[in-house]
């Protein structure tokens, strides 16, 4: 609705250079912070400020000499716009102006309709918000990448408040879960059927040493899905926070360690299965690197050196053979890394350092890393002591 001021009359500047009849108006009019304009209820400009000028970058003259509509772009219905000002007695909206030179520029206008010397007039503030404009279009790209990444993890995510409830989730947790937003959001993360009881007091230990240390864990753990499968999870938790260190909100991730776990399981199984080979066979196995140097070595081995197998890791033949032979292996050995020949069932005699003498059968390979390069050697010796001293007498005959 109008509102009628004071009785003071409203005196349009002409284009010789008078003002609005009272001084005080048109400081506070020239001083506002936004180009302001004093217009007909149509629209016609009747006063402009200098900042209305220096926003539409036309000179005062040429101003007057429009009406709001004709420096809003096309796409503003100016008739709606008069009957909706006219109705509510002023409205604040957020259109485009066009200036001089052609360009647009976003804007904010803000209008009142009131009564001056028994007129009716409109006063219109129109702020430039290009910058703001420009702030949430980079807010948004910003928010649209977060979303990108959000849903393209691998791992399940969930942004809780302070008070644990879950204000979103991925795709992922809700695979994992087996779960409809619609069960998640707004739910008590704690209260969720999906913490087992091996899991739900490792998650509040985790929670409760975020808020306190601020620090973020990760703890390797259990949950549930909706139909019970249990899921073995790596389980991390860290704080959202502002610009301004302020903390935001939670987020918990959950990454499935199912298959990891199965490997690991069957590398423990193969692993055991070849430990249990080498305490148990009685020929002598060995593992060097590329310098020749035990890797791991079987009981059997170590007892020939008449050492534990910890002793020899580290070391290399000549450590526990005699010079001559120690050499010897350490030839064959580097034959084997230089062009990859195995040698197989070479019989040598070995001496310990303490001189006791014995046969072996010896078989040498090397070893490839999983780009086919040479790393270093495997080796397996069989003691013939005995059938060397039974063939001795036939060699005689």
């Amino acid at each position: 609705m109008l509102q009628k001021t004071e009785d003071r009359s409203f005196t349009p500047r002409k284009k010789n250079g008078s003002g609005l009849a009272d001084g005080r108006y048109q400081t506070l009019f020239e001083q506002v912070n936004a180009a302001t304009f004093l217009t007909t209820i149509e629209g016609k400009i009747l006063e402009a400020n200098m900042r209305s000028c220096d926003l539409l970058e036309y000179s005062w003259d040429e101003l007057i000499d429009l009406s709001l509509q004709e420096i809003l772009t096309e796409s503003t219905d100016w008739s709606q716009l008069v009957d909706e000002i006219s109705a509510k007695g002023g409205m604040q909206f957020e259109t485009e102006i066009r200036r001089k030179d052609g360009n647009h520029v976003p804007v904010d206008v803000s209008t009142s309709l009131f009564i001056m010397g028994e007129r009716p007039v409109m006063l219109a503030l129109i702020q430039d918000i290009t910058k703001r404009k420009k702030a949430e279009q980079q807010l948004k790209e910003s928010e649209q990448k977060y979303r990108g990444l959000f849903e393209s993890t691998t791992d399940g995510i969930l942004v809780l408040n302070a008070r644990g409830e879950i204000l979103d989730v991925n795709g992922r947790a809700l695979d994992l879960l087996k779960l409809s937003k619609e069960e998640v959001l707004q739910k008590d993360f704690l209260g969720l059927d999906v913490l087992t009881a091996k899991s739900l007091p490792v998650v509040v230990e985790q929670f409760e040493h975020l808020l306190s240390h601020r620090e973020a864990k990760t703890h390797k753990t259990e949950l549930q899905d909706k139909e019970g499968n249990i899921l073995h999870i790596e389980l991390s938790s860290f704080f959202l926070v502002k610009q301004d260190n302020e903390v935001d909100n939670f987020v918990v991730t959950l990454r499935d360690m199912s298959d990891r776990r199965e490997a690991e399981i069957k590398l423990a199984r193969e692993h055991e299965l070849l430990q249990t080979l080498l305490d148990n066979t009685p020929d002598s196995i060995y593992f060097k690197d590329e310098q020749n140097r035990f890797i791991l070595v079987n009981k059997a081995k170590a007892a020939h050196s008449q050492v534990s197998p910890k002793e020899m890791i580290g070391k290399t033949d000549f450590d526990f053979l005699a010079k001559q032979e120690a050499v010897r292996a350490a030839t064959d050995d580097e034959d084997i890394l230089k062009t990859g020949k195995y040698i197989v069932n070479k019989v040598e005699k070995l001496t310990a350092k303490d001189g006791t003498e014995r046969w072996v059968s010896v078989t040498k390979v090397p070893r490839f890393d999983e780009e086919g390069n040479i790393i270093g050697t495997m080796g397996i010796s069989r003691d013939v002591t005995e059938w060397k001293r039974l063939e001795e007498p036939h060699k005689q005959d």
